[in-house]
């Protein structure tokens, strides 16, 4: 079964730039140092796709990458895209309180997006997009511990064109995007996109909305100055709403709590323990959920990417505002009674400066610079309870509300340079350092009603000995303040073994910086506040070949990282901590890419992961806790992908046809490893059929996400102290219709 599944499964691959109507493969150009580069000749693992790739395997939503990278997890946690959770080669970090920042950066144009909400979005009039495996942190900088994914959007043309595309599907779902771009004047030119999506819910709710709607509106536009041959001024703007109601996207599991251990285990054939309710059929895309919930989250950017050219160097400034705004409510325990509902909101502005000087040619090509960054957020998050028998709020309901908020300054200073030590041999070094300080408040109300009536001094939601509720309860809000400075470095040879082939070694150490716990029930530990930053030091080793006449590509990399004061994220019902502790990761990612003739091509690619997290406390007893190794959450230990694209050229056109799969072994959610929390192995196909005129002036297509109907989970959280296991369900066959227009 398990060879059967290796051979059928999936994810697609990295290198999908190529064009499939060529028999030999095209070269691919990333920015992954920050120019412009033939990937090939490059030593860092990364994954390039370009827009028509995206188009063609139908990948739509940032989470969506997860089936064409491998070492890639990006995930929705509760169903709704409230945050994303990124985890690259076992790199996570799955706290989804807004004010945590990621390991694993997203990038926009070269800008960081501060606020992990904005991770899980749409993608439209993409060029490219780019995942870098790996510390990335001397030339990226902010939070590139583990990597990061860089959307680069189509730019500004020199000529008039433009484009409208419309799509419509299973559940009365809908999208409708188009560019237009070209030239203002002889110095001006201009591109604004525009793009809308909405759905049904798909999880079919038996007294109300069905859920996990979608509704997006979003818009880009780019204004490109070139007074001169020296001096290139692109100014952007771009918006991005969600207004989605009926947001609940998961499927509730009964669950108990281990006398001994305090984890999580599923209890078969009951869906709440506690209310020992029991669903009336066994269909997981279906339920019964009194509170449909919403999301609303409205994010914006404005960038100015100034660039001039001396006769030698060349100068880039970069500024990026950027504000996002979010408000979120759920039917936290998925039933039909109003047990529990748990909300949250996020509200932050960043602005971030970068000042570059480079030289991109010759021998000797380096890149300095400056980094400025500001983050300034108030978030909050809110737990209501309504106890049984009553489940009747006008009879007893109990909850606490925590605001807090964090403004974050940080400073960096960075440098990277790349020497031909030889032709054939290339040496890297780059350093950055990095200086935070967080100014942080905290404050939580809990409260209790009897029939109605507030009853002063309450906090049923429990006052642990040293907690943060304990310490705000006796001293009033927690206010800190607090710096610390960290070094991000890279030292790799690449060393061309022959014209298409390329060997390279690299040492990379990854830093991120510290920052606060927080969470509606401040059970974490006061003297646990805050904790450190935390660093990685990255060894691997790569290559990357072109053969068999260039119409094959195969690259693979191993790795192993050392990973000191791991920031981790230990859940367990409403108690939430974030702490230090170490942890070891190694592994290989491999993609291939063949073009056997001018109208096949076949993609493949793998990932090896191994994961040990170490001093993770468990058990019930906080005076004797247990000791034990774990797996980081969101790493599975395999994952497979496979495609195939073929054409068939006819007198007045083409059709292409392809076929994509994606296997997963299988993985924990949270870093306890609770059994309740452990993610079955799982397989999605998917497929497309293009017809494209000769002249490329229109496309049709039919498509099927998880062709085979595949129900399988994609995350869970251990809530077995309230009965019950929240299970993420992935998403169910989606079978649509395009039309593309060019102009």
């Amino acid at each position: 079964m398990y060879k059967r599944n290796c051979v059928l499964s999936a994810a697609i691959l990295a290198l999908l730039n190529a064009d499939v109507m060529a028999n030999t493969l095209e070269e691919v150009v990333v920015t992954a140092t920050r120019r412009e580069i033939n990937l090939q000749d490059t030593g860092i693992s990364v994954t390039a796709m370009s827009g028509a790739a995206l188009e063609q395997f139908n990948i739509t939503d940032t989470d969506m990458l997860t089936m064409m990278t491998p070492g890639l997890m990006l995930q929705n946690g509760g169903g709704a895209p409230l945050v994303g959770l990124v985890s690259i080669r076992g790199v996570a970090q799955n706290d989804f309180a807004g004010h945590i920042e990621s390991p694993n950066a997203l990038y926009l144009d070269e800008v960081y997006q501060s606020s992990i909400s904005t991770n899980s979005i749409k993608m439209y009039d993409i060029s490219r997009v780019e995942v870098l495996r790996g510390p990335q942190g001397t030339l990226f900088g902010r939070n590139a511990t583990g990597g990061l994914i860089h959307l680069i959007t189509n730019k500004p043309t020199e000529e008039l064109e433009g484009y409208f595309k419309a799509s419509a599907g299973s559940y009365s779902s809908y999208s409708a995007q188009g560019a237009v771009s070209g030239p203002l004047s002889d110095t001006v030119r201009a591109r604004l996109a525009l793009f809308h999506s909405k759905a049904d819910g798909y999880i079919a709710n038996a007294i109300g909305p069905d859920q996990l709607e979608d509704d997006t509106l979003a818009g880009r536009l780019h204004v490109q100055i070139t007074p001169s041959d020296r001096l290139d001024i692109l100014l952007s703007a771009d918006i991005y709403q969600m207004d989605v109601d009926n947001v609940g996207g998961a499927q509730t599991q009964g669950a108990a709590v281990d006398p001994v251990t305090g984890l999580g285990f599923n209890v078969p054939r009951v869906n709440n323990t506690i209310l020992g309710y029991v669903k009336p059929d066994s269909d997981l895309y279906s339920g019964a959920f009194d509170q449909p919930g919403f999301l609303e989250r409205d994010s914006s950017n404005l960038i100015a990417n100034i660039a001039y050219e001396f006769d030698r160097v060349r100068l880039v400034s970069l500024s990026n505002f950027n504000s996002v705004e979010s408000d979120y409510l759920e039917d936290n325990d998925l039933t039909p009674f109003p047990f529990i509902e748990f909300g949250q909101t996020g509200d932050s502005d960043t602005f971030s400066q970068e000042l570059r000087l480079e030289q991109v040619e010759g021998a000797t090509r380096w890149s300095t610079g400056l980094y400025y960054l500001n983050i300034d957020g108030d978030y909050s998050q809110a737990l209501r309870v309504n106890p049984p028998p009553d489940l009747d709020p006008a009879a007893l309901s109990l909850g606490q509300t925590a605001n807090w908020g964090v403004e974050t300054t940080s400073w960096s200073a960075f440098g990277q340079l790349e020497h031909d030590l030889t032709p054939d041999l290339v040496l890297t070094a780059g350093l950055r350092w990095t200086y935070d300080e967080k100014d942080y408040d905290y404050d939580a109300t809990p409260f209790l009603r009897a029939g109605g009536v507030l009853i002063p001094g309450q906090a049923p939601l429990g006052v642990p000995p040293g907690s943060l509720i304990e310490e705000v309860l006796t001293n009033g809000p927690i206010d800190d303040e607090h710096d610390e400075d960290g070094i991000s470095a890279r030292l790799q040879l690449d060393y061309s073994a022959a014209e298409d082939w390329l060997l390279y070694a690299s040492f990379n150490k990854g830093y991120k910086a510290f920052n606060y716990n927080a969470g509606f029930a401040g059970q974490a530990p006061f003297d646990g506040l805050r904790f450190d930053g935390e660093d990685i030091y990255a060894w691997e080793v790569g290559s990357k070949l072109d053969f068999w006449e260039s119409r094959a590509r195969w690259n693979i990399s191993a790795y192993y990282y050392d990973y000191r004061g791991y920031q981790a994220f230990d859940q367990r019902g409403i108690n939430f901590t974030l702490y230090n502790t170490d942890a070891t990761i190694h592994g290989m990612d491999t993609e291939l890419t063949i073009s056997p003739t001018d109208t096949t091509t076949l993609m493949f690619s793998a990932a090896y992961l191994d994961t040990e997290v170490k001093d993770v406390l468990i058990g019930t007893d906080p005076l004797n806790p247990i000791n034990v190794t774990r797996e980081a959450p969101q790493s599975p230990e395999f994952t497979f992908s496979g495609a195939i694209v073929q054409d068939f050229p006819l007198q007045e056109g083409l059709i292409s046809v392809q076929l994509s799969g994606y296997y997963n072994s299988g993985y924990f959610s949270q870093l306890t490893n609770a059994p309740n929390t452990e993610i079955p192995s799982y397989k999605i196909f998917n497929g497309r059929v293009t017809y494209r005129s000769s002249a490329e002036k229109y496309e049709l297509s039919v498509f099927a996400r998880n062709l085979l109907d595949e129900e399988y989970f994609s995350y869970a959280f251990d809530i077995a102290s309230n009965g019950f296991t929240e299970q993420t369900l992935g998403l169910p066959r989606w079978i649509g219709v395009e039309g593309r227009l060019n102009f």
